[in-house]
Formats: C-alpha cells, structure tokens, sequence
C-alpha cells in the first residue's frame, strides 16, 4: 500500500523528524479507521482526529467558541441559525446532542465568516463532498467547520498586508488532509502549494488535493537521495507532497509563505527547534502559525506553550494575537 510506502520511508529519518510518541498512537487510530471506513468517509472519521470539534457544549474549546460568536453576531442571525439547526432534525447518524453541536457551530462560524469577509471570497467556498462530510448546508450551500476556519486563516494572512507582495510558493508543514491547502489553491490559482506531513495524512491531503484540482500538474510523494534527482519535475509542479524529512533537501530560500497550524505544538522541544530552523533556512517572505496557547502532551510528558517557541533574531514579528473564534489558539506572523 501507498501508506506503507510512506512509513517505510519516513522510518530512514533522522530522530528528529520522526513522530513524537503523541502522533505515533494518534496515527494508529488513525490508519485503524481508514482501513476500517475507508478513504471515501475520512471526512467522518480522522477529519475528527485533526481539528473539527463534535464534542459538547461544556468542552472548553466549543464553550470558547461559542461564547466568541455569542458577542460578535448580532441577535438575528443568532435566532435564525439557532431556530432552523433546530427545526432541521438529525440526519447525520450522530447522536443528538453530538449533532446540534456540530451543525450549530458550524453555521454560527460560517455566519461570521460571511459577516467579516469584505472581498465576497467566502461565498466562492463550498465544502466538497469527497470524504464524505458531515451534510451541513448554510443558504443551501454545503459548509463545514474547516472550510469556515480554514477560511479564516487565509483571510489573517492575506489580509495583513502581505498580499501586495507576490506569494508564489507556498509550503505548509502538517496539513491534515490539506483543508486549509484547498482554500488557498481555490481562491488563488496561481500559487505553487508544497505540503510536507507524515502518513496517513501524507496519503490523505496527496490523494485529496489531487483528486480537487486534477488540472494542476501534481509532485506526488516518492522517496529521493538529493534534490537534484527530483529538481526538475519538483519545480514544474502547481502541487508537491513530501515527507518531512524530505525538506531537508530543498534549496535555500526557495518559500515565499510557510505555514504551520496545530502541530508545532504537538511535537517535542529537539523537534520544534529543527522545524524552526528549517522555515529559517527555506522561507523568503512569511511564517504563519497557529497553535493552541498550552498544550500538555501527556504522551511524551511535555508542555508547549507561547513562550516555547524559539523566534530567530532576523524575524520580524508582523502580529503575535489570539485566535479569532477559536480563542484558545493564538496565531502569529513574521516577515524573515
């Protein structure tokens, strides 16, 4: 299998590429449930593993949110999502609570997202339906939390000003099944988007993204000894998915926006360090990330939190703030 392929791969790594104890048992459940429902429902299963929130409302991070969206929608549109997620029913195969939850944050989300976006690029988005996803329609179009967050992330980069300057090559470091990878290629076709992660989601964001944009030239994974071996094919490509590790052999210099969301702080200290190194040595232009404000990995015994995270001398820090929404987030940018 293709997944194999890739963990076969990944285990030729240095330790500090490789998955913290906290991915390691993340992953099997992972690839359990792939093996068991299969690609064609990952929308209903890993999706929930990565960064969709189906829990109650007492769950620290959906209460957060809620509470966000509470103050910064109006009393209508408050009365009119909450009324008609009521009236809709359960057609999911969720448990009710489980369902409401869902569907009402969604389209409180996908509320505000259309309320602050002022270049009408939101209403272009429409969740697709490979994955399978949790059917949520707002104005009768399909939505979903991560097409609204992703949404969101694109807009405070986008937004701070960096868009007078040309972003052509984009990498991202972590991209789940490529949510946020499908916003960006969607509302800018021209950029180059260059994903590197470990499998499964390697496998997944890979066969996703190809399977959304199958007009774009695609760099499918493969293992390579040099960057010479692959150069040409690589720098033809609109799309590239790499092990992480595989970075390492890319040219200085050669990303105009690097991007990490949710996963930074999910690995160990030695690793955070190399990754920093790494947007460092690769990045002319911007580093975007997003990550929760403390994070306990139980798994590996380790604490991450804003302070860990080690900003080199020649960045310039754009905006260090919390998460819109998602306030128990904070998500930063750096000119380099």
């Amino acid at each position: 299998m293709r997944i194999d392929e890739m963990f076969q791969e990944l285990s030729h790594a240095r330790e500090e590429v490789r998955p913290s104890k906290y991915w390691i048992e993340l992953n099997k459940k992972n690839v359990e449930q792939l093996e068991k429902e299969g690609y064609e429902n990952f929308k209903r299963t890993i999706v929930q593993n990565y960064f969709t929130w189906t829990a109650g409302a007492r769950d620290p991070m959906i209460r957060s949110q809620y509470m966000y969206l509470r103050e910064k929608l109006n009393a209508p549109n408050l009365i009119a999502v909450s009324s008609y997620t009521l009236l809709t029913g359960l057609r999911r195969g969720m448990r009710w609570r489980q369902d409401l939850n869902y569907s009402l944050l969604s389209r409180l989300l996908w509320s505000y997202v259309l309320d602050i976006d002022t270049t009408g690029q939101a209403m272009t988005l429409v969740e697709p339906l490979e994955g399978n996803p949790i059917a949520v329609n707002y104005n009768g179009k399909l939505i979903s939390q991560d097409l609204g967050n992703s949404f969101l992330e694109y807009q405070a980069i986008m937004d701070s000003g960096i868009s007078t300057n040309p972003i052509t090559t984009v990498m991202e470091l972590g991209a789940g099944y490529g949510r946020t990878g499908y916003v960006f290629l969607k509302l800018n076709p021209h950029i180059r988007y260059i994903i590197a992660d470990i499998p499964p989601a390697l496998y997944v964001a890979e066969r996703y993204l190809s399977g959304q944009f199958p007009d774009r030239s695609i760099f499918k994974f493969r293992p390579f000894i040099k960057y010479s071996d692959i150069a040409e094919e690589f720098e033809r490509s609109q799309i590239a998915f790499l092990l992480p590790h595989q970075i390492e052999m890319l040219p200085d210099k050669s990303i105009d926006l690097f991007i990490n969301i949710s996963s930074l702080h999910e690995m160990l200290p030695v690793q955070v360090n190399h990754y920093i190194n790494q947007v460092n040595r690769l990045t002319q232009g911007y580093f975007y990330m997003k990550q929760w404000k403390k994070w306990f990995n139980a798994a590996d015994q380790v604490e991450i939190t804003e302070a860990s995270y080690p900003v080199p001398d020649n960045w310039v820090k754009l905006f260090w703030r919390e998460c819109r929404v998602q306030t128990l987030f904070f998500e930063s940018l750096f000119s380099i």
